[in-house]
């Protein structure tokens, strides 16, 4: 069973962002800061790069995609000018419009 799921998370996780339209009918999902100011990195963790800030009410495409860092926290992946980076679920929440 374990096998089966991590199959499916895979195929999933490979979606491409026009694959994901046509699952959730055209809607996209986004991250929107949420708790002052979030730093987007590189990577999923306070050790990569800082590439920008994502401020309370800013919003950036979620690429469905998540990881924990070494402390137990979640991040988000999203587009971010125009690039693939990470922000921490700490200061950021996802939506749908």
């Amino acid at each position: 069973m374990t096998e089966n799921m991590n199959e499916l998370n895979e195929k999933i996780i490979a979606l491409t962002d026009e694959e994901m339209e046509s699952v959730t009918g055209g809607k996209h999902s986004y991250i929107e800061g949420d708790n002052g100011k979030s730093y987007v990195r590189t990577g999923p963790g306070l050790d990569y790069k800082s590439l920008g800030v994502l401020h309370r009410g800013d919003v950036a495409r979620y690429l469905h995609e998540t990881a924990i860092d070494e402390r137990g926290v979640l991040w988000y992946m999203i587009r971010w000018n125009g690039h693939k980076a990470w922000v921490s679920s700490r200061y950021a929440k996802k939506v749908r419009y």
